[in-house]
């Protein structure tokens, strides 16, 4: 389905059910943030890790090889691109790349190409070793910004502002020696090498062109299907006073959209003509300013927001209703950077480049799981204490999901308690859920003490997994552990006879005595099991007065014991 909206700023009316769906939404991911990872809005292996560049103007842009699970940040101000895995972790550094900007992979991830803007080239390097392979020349004081496959070619922007403007280029591969063609603008007159974007998945021979950081906007659609570029549709002053940061072309070439930091809007315009047609617009819900969004593979949409009211980080999905299904929270005082968003070929995870606010100096990435699923939301409660060997009951309840979860879903659950330290599965439940997509399991707590139990909905292909965990007080029974021989007088370097008797327990039937003389230091005496009618003796010669202590340190199901005996030395 093509993804349009209304090219004037979004009605302030929307439908009800819409309007407080979008508000449920909204507020779950506000009261949930990214400090728990798997509640409402983050997927249970979400991860973030801070990147070695400065988040000061200049910026470079992002880029992602699928077959090498690489993403590729460019960082103008040294000259390198830094290279995670897809868990964010820094694991290299391409450097010598001078002025390094925009950046394409290509189709068969083979290798990535980066605007040099200060060399005047683009780079090719090769994805598996990370090193430089070539670097094309593009002119004198060319200044080459942003890079896109289209039309079989590899199109660039170029120009400064204070050189006369910008242009487009291309480099012809399919030649035995690549070409460069320069001056393909057609007509258009840029202020500057503008912003460039093309189809995410195949190629549909269109090729995007906008006026980057820049006011009025302007926007160019080109036909480069032919190898070189024809102008389909151009468009200035989209929206009065906004300022484009990023944009973005669906995977079948059709919708343009537009981030332009304005309030409460966001922009998808027929690539035909850059215009509105109203039989097939699409009114998206977001709060906040726009400043980065990028289409995946199968069309869904990533949207970013500079300055969020709750949200940061929205996804809605082609052919689903306006509302977003899925919404990301940074955290307070952190913000997506422009163009800070991009996709995994796959689909399967979503990359945020985000300044952070409370540590400011460097880039975070952050990296969503599964970012298309309708966040689920799981929450458990249960009573705050229970008696052992009582039945006890689990109460889950799941967040509103844009896509409702079925009647039954299976819920794994998992006991940890000091019987299983390491947890032990109480195997998957099929639950039913009430219209307030509530549910119930019950327990009985196998042992006492700290009882958590941790609830995972292992999600679907339309829903993320989410986990959640409650911990339940089980007073453990109490047992007698007595030491006779308190108070007794003994001749000095005679060896006395105590014995520890212990009463009822569970498994444990182990009991320490320690003997501490005045004005020594403790020591262990015997450790042993009690006998059958839990009897511990023990022999020591007592040389000065002697405290003895006889310890059960517990077990499962009771609680541990001790006991004192006061041994004298007689003055003789």
């Amino acid at each position: 389905m093509r993804i349009r909206t209304s090219s004037h700023r979004l009605r302030p009316s929307r439908p009800a059910a819409a309007g407080a769906a979008l508000a449920v939404l909204l507020g779950a991911a506000t009261a949930v943030g990214t400090d728990n990872a798997q509640a409402a809005h983050a997927a249970a292996t979400d991860s973030r890790a801070d990147l070695p560049i400065s988040p000061d103007w200049p910026q470079g842009e992002m880029a992602v090889d699928g077959v090498h699970q690489h993403v590729f940040i460019s960082d103008p101000k040294t000259n390198t691109v830094v290279v995670t895995d897809y868990a964010g972790k820094v694991v290299g550094r391409i450097t010598g790349e001078a002025g390094a900007n925009g950046m394409a992979v290509s189709r068969d991830s083979a290798t990535l190409y980066v605007a040099l803007t200060d060399a005047d080239a683009i780079a090719a390097v090769d994805t598996a070793t990370l090193k430089e392979t070539a670097r094309f020349a593009t002119g004198a004081n060319s200044g080459p910004l942003d890079l896109a496959f289209a039309g079989g070619k590899l199109w660039f922007s170029y120009g400064k502002y204070a050189q006369g403007g910008g242009n487009l280029g291309s480099l012809d591969f399919a030649a035995a020696k690549p070409a460069v063609a320069l001056n393909q603008s057609g007509g258009v007159s840029w202020e500057a090498a503008p912003q460039l974007s093309s189809a995410p998945s195949g190629d549909q021979g269109v090729l995007v062109a906008g006026n980057q950081d820049r006011s009025p906007e302007e926007l160019t659609v080109y036909d480069v299907s032919s190898g070189t570029a024809q102008l389909r549709a151009h468009r200035k002053e989209i929206m009065p006073g906004a300022q484009q940061e990023d944009i973005a072309l669906s995977p079948d070439g059709k919708d343009v959209m537009t981030a332009d930091r304005t309030d409460n809007v966001l922009l998808s315009l027929d690539s035909s003509d850059l215009g509105y047609h109203s039989r097939s617009s699409r009114e998206f819900q977001v709060q906040g300013q726009p400043n980065a969004v990028e289409y995946a593979a199968n069309g869904d949409l990533a949207v970013g927001m500079r300055y969020s009211k709750g949200v940061d980080v929205y996804v809605f999905r082609p052919g689903e209703d306006n509302i977003p299904v899925r919404a990301f929270t940074i955290g307070d005082y952190n913000l997506v950077e422009p163009r800070g968003v991009a996709w995994a070929p796959d689909g399967s995870k979503l990359f945020v480049l985000t300044e952070e606010g409370l540590s400011p100096g460097h880039l975070t990435l952050r990296v969503f799981d599964d970012p298309t699923k309708a966040a689920t939301g799981l929450k458990v409660t249960a009573p705050v204490k229970s008696a052992l060997g009582e039945k006890l009951t689990l109460h889950g309840t799941f967040a509103y999901s844009v896509l409702p979860l079925p009647g039954s879903v299976t819920v794994q659950v998992t006991r940890t308690d000091l019987a299983s330290p390491k947890g032990v599965s109480l195997g998957s439940r099929t639950v039913w859920l009430s219209a307030q997509r509530e549910f119930d399991i019950d327990d009985v707590p196998a042992a006492g003490g700290k009882v958590t139990y941790t609830l995972r909905y292992p999600g679907d292909a339309t829903h993320a997994a989410s986990t959640a965990s409650v911990t339940v007080d089980v007073p453990r029974n109490k047992t007698t552990l007595t030491l006779d021989g308190d108070g007794r007088t003994v001749t000095r370097g005679t060896n006395t006879t105590l014995r520890a008797k212990l009463g009822r327990t569970w498994r444990d039937r182990t009991v320490s005595v320690y003997a501490q003389p005045a004005g020594g230091t403790r020591t262990l005496v015997r450790a042993g099991t009690v006998d059958r009618d839990g009897n511990l003796v023990i022999t020591y010669k007592v040389t000065r007065n002697t405290t003895f202590t006889a310890v059960f340190p517990g077990d499962p199901r009771t609680e541990p014991a001790q006991d004192t005996s006061l041994i004298k030395v007689s003055a003789r």
